[in-house]
């Protein structure tokens, strides 16, 4: 079913937010966003002058929804998650909340990094002021500077920061409580943005304004967001369910990144019985006087079940000493300056045309050195080439998701590293995702609160082959 009807049934003035009755529902209602942009003198842009939005939003006790009619978007809090469903199709995708925490603050990182290069280069009047900056991505670009200030136009409010408008706030609304406005405030930072201070100003507030204004600045010109919010009921279900929708398919016309991620999530981990099977691959290799087929094998080894390469005999280990071409890979892999990753980035390329090119690790070991080099498209292509060819390499997963990211594609890095996370969770290559995603919450706790106290949670990320137990979703 679909909110639209219930929704524009409503009443607003029978609307009441009753103490405890009030923390037991969710409420719903319904937003237009109209947007309008101005540009600046001699700016060029295809973007239309106005445009208009139509959103039907749920402000539940644990997730967030917002509907365009097509497609609905749920922010699940209690697991961190967001799922995209597509209603047509009765299908879902699944992403990590915190994959659009990392984007903002990448995305902030890279506008300040730009704003210093036009400084250095006397052409500050084409710099963002950071205001705007923070309106546009609802996180901090520094240090807390000076508080929103007051003025009265007409019977409502603006509220500037150093001079730069930002809201203005007109004086109908619902009164709440403190969960609902902190949901609210919830729903714009992850859809339309607005100012860390004018985000907590809603949080605090203890109502849902009915109508209000956001300003923006961009490169090319001003931009002015009004919402008018209509239909507010507080009958909406508290919880959500995944019922009715499966999973999403990647086909065969696919992006080929779309396709091993897709095909990521239906694997099962290795069985315990894979490790000691690859060891003794490898023993047979050494066995076999070729050591360095037996390093490979070892390293697949780690990559796929995260054991450490053990023990060698000195037998063995004087054997890798001796072997050049085991010699030049750890040189390789071991190389930090950029002479040393570009020397080891052409020792790979030639271990591959000397062992050929569809030995898996040495194709990962190359998008490694091509990431280090900076070269990240290619690094992807690689990365797929390998994980096409053993897509149970659960490390490959955490290098692909790393050169995915420094593209600034989150998402599908979140996506990769939880494919390599899932199939080995204790694989040492992750403990640097564990202390981003740690950071995040430290840094940004905000991006993951409800506004209600956290409850332990029956939902988990979707299955393609167990959905007994998912979360519910009208």
């Amino acid at each position: 079913m679909t909110l639209v009807p219930a929704l524009r049934r409503a009443s607003v003035a029978a609307i009441l937010f009753l103490g405890a009755s009030a923390a037991q529902a969710a409420v719903s209602f319904h937003v237009s966003v109209t947007t309008e942009r101005e540009k600046f003198p001699g700016v060029k842009s295809r973007l239309p002058a106005q445009e208009v939005e139509e959103n039907d939003v749920v402000l539940g006790q644990q997730y967030i929804s917002v509907s365009d009619g097509k497609t609905l978007s749920v922010l699940d809090f209690s697991t961190r998650r967001r799922y995209v469903i597509d209603k047509a199709a009765g299908t879902y995708e699944q992403y990590s909340l915190f994959d659009v925490v990392g984007q903002r603050q990448s995305e902030m990182r890279h506008r300040l990094g730009i704003a210093d290069v036009l400084t250095l280069a006397k052409r500050a009047d084409h710099v963002t002021p950071q205001a705007y900056e923070e309106q546009a991505l609802s996180v901090r670009a520094g240090k807390v500077r000076g508080r929103l200030v007051p003025n009265i136009l007409d019977g409502e409010v603006l509220w500037s920061l150093d001079e730069h408008p930002l809201l203005r706030l007109g004086p109908a609304h619902i009164a709440g409580d403190g969960q609902d406005s902190k949901a609210f405030a919830q729903f714009l930072r992850y859809t339309w943005g607005g100012h860390p201070l004018v985000l907590k100003m809603f949080a605090d507030s203890r109502q849902i304004p009915m109508q209000f204004l956001l300003y923006y600045r961009e490169v090319g010109g001003k931009l002015t967001r009004r919402f008018r919010v209509s239909g507010v009921q507080a009958d909406a279900p508290a919880t959500f369910t995944l019922q009715g929708y499966r999973p999403g398919r990647a086909g065969a016309g696919a992006p080929l990144l779309e396709r091993v991620l897709d095909q990521a999530t239906r694997l099962q981990p290795l069985a315990a019985e894979a490790h000691p099977a690859m060891r003794a691959q490898a023993e047979q290799a050494f066995a076999g006087q070729r050591p360095f087929a037996a390093l490979l094998i070892m390293m697949e080894d780690n990559y796929s079940t995260g054991a450490p390469v053990g023990k060698l005999s000195p037998q063995q280990r004087l054997a890798l000493e001796t072997n050049e071409q085991a010699q030049q890979l750890i040189r390789a892999l071991s190389a930090r300056d950029e002479d040393a990753i570009k020397a080891g980035l052409a020792a790979i390329q030639a271990l591959r045309a000397q062992v050929g090119k569809d030995q898996p690790m040495l194709t990962l070991f190359e998008a490694s050195m091509r990431g280090k080099a900076g070269q990240w498209p290619e690094a992807i292509v690689l990365h797929l080439e390998a994980l096409q060819a053993r897509p149970q390499l659960a490390g490959g997963y955490k290098e692909l998701g790393d050169a995915l990211y420094a593209q600034f594609d989150t998402a599908n890095a979140w996506r990769s590293w939880e494919a390599g996370r899932t199939l080995v969770p204790t694989h040492r290559l992750f403990a640097s995702v564990n202390r981003r995603e740690q950071e995040l919450l430290t840094g940004y706790p905000v991006f993951f609160e409800s506004g209600a106290p956290v409850q332990p949670s029956t939902s988990r990320p979707a299955s393609s082959t167990n959905t007994a137990g998912s979360t519910n979703l009208p």
